[in-house]
């Protein structure tokens, strides 16, 4: 007689169907985690009847309940990113630009394990998992194939940074490639972060010291000995405030933005008629709050221009 797998408790069983909303159902796992949180975090109070129907104790307040729902919700949201990091490492990443980079060679078998291994150390310490949002959503999505070969086209700005300032001569695919590969590197800069009493959901896209890079870059490279050092030092700094760090690479400013647009990137989003399309919309916003977030106000202009001449 085949045995009967026991169901999900009450708690994993909810924190599943909040996940599965249809406000949420289109996003990637960290989205809907952060919103699920949100609801918590906003709700908590309102929501002492559900988890009284859950059987859970309430006579201390809803926190604790809150609590422990936020942990199942965790829970589901790692094995859901699980799977969308083996769809990123086998479909979206390719390592065409590893040559142009790490001196002519080809990237080794195993750096793709070593890469998933630092995404994963990244999901499980809280500042950088906050990052990884924005970052898992941008390399997951087509925006770098969108802008990068647009940009060459123009030849104007992102184009004069990266081939003449930075010294690249990879093809606009390469670079596309390159760059989300240094978007998934990103939240590394982050696990030596102490994490705040309240959590901050910007901490994962505050601005970092040099100083403080260049003193975890050797531990970081260590950890994917693979992967050619100056892309760990792309993704790491790709962290540091523009124009404070007037030295920094021009594809670390443009992992930059495209990990802070990934963090607001919405499947489900529907414009309004007469109202702006999302990255159009977007660009606008970020070019005005260059300074503020540390990205570069000139590769904004240039993505904002892009976006509305084609519609996006």
């Amino acid at each position: 007689m085949r045995a009967v797998e026991s169901s999900p408790d009450p708690v994993s069983r909810f924190a599943s169907r909040l996940l599965e909303t249809p406000a949420l159902r289109l996003l990637l796992a960290l989205q809907k985690e952060e919103q699920a949180m949100n609801v918590l975090r906003i709700n908590g109070p309102q929501l002492i009847p559900v988890f009284t129907s859950l059987g859970m104790d309430v006579t201390r307040g809803w926190r604790e309940p809150a609590a422990l729902i936020s942990r199942a919700i965790r829970a589901e949201a790692d094995r859901m990113m699980a799977a969308e990091i083996t769809r990123l490492l086998s479909e979206r990443l390719a390592f065409s630009f590893f040559p142009g980079v790490a001196g002519g060679r080809q990237a080794p078998a195993r750096a793709r394990e070593e890469l998933r291994a630092l995404i994963v150390r990244a999901a499980a310490h809280p500042v950088a998992r906050s990052a990884l949002a924005g970052s898992l959503a941008a390399a997951l999505s087509d925006i770098m194939e969108k802008y990068i070969p647009q940009a060459w086209e123009r030849k104007k700005y992102v184009y004069v940074e990266i081939t003449r300032v930075q010294h690249l001569a990879l093809s606009p695919a390469d670079l596309s490639d390159l760059t989300r590969c240094v978007v998934l590197v990103r939240p590394a800069a982050y696990l030596y972060v102490t994490p705040g009493e309240t959590g901050d959901k910007d901490v994962g896209y505050s601005p970092l010291q040099e100083q403080y890079l260049s003193k975890i870059l050797p531990g970081i490279a260590a950890q994917a000995p693979s992967l050619p050092r100056a892309l760990i030092s792309m993704g790491l700094r790709s962290t540091l405030a523009f124009p404070g760090s007037e030295s920094v690479e021009a594809i670390s400013r443009l992992g930059a933005i495209m990990a802070m647009r990934g963090r607001a990137l919405s499947p489900a989003a529907v414009v309004d008629r007469g109202a702006d399309t999302a990255d159009k919309s977007w660009f606008n916003v970020q070019r005005r709050n260059a300074r503020w977030h540390g990205l570069d106000g000139r590769m904004l202009d240039e993505m904002y221009t892009i976006a509305a001449e084609n519609g996006w």
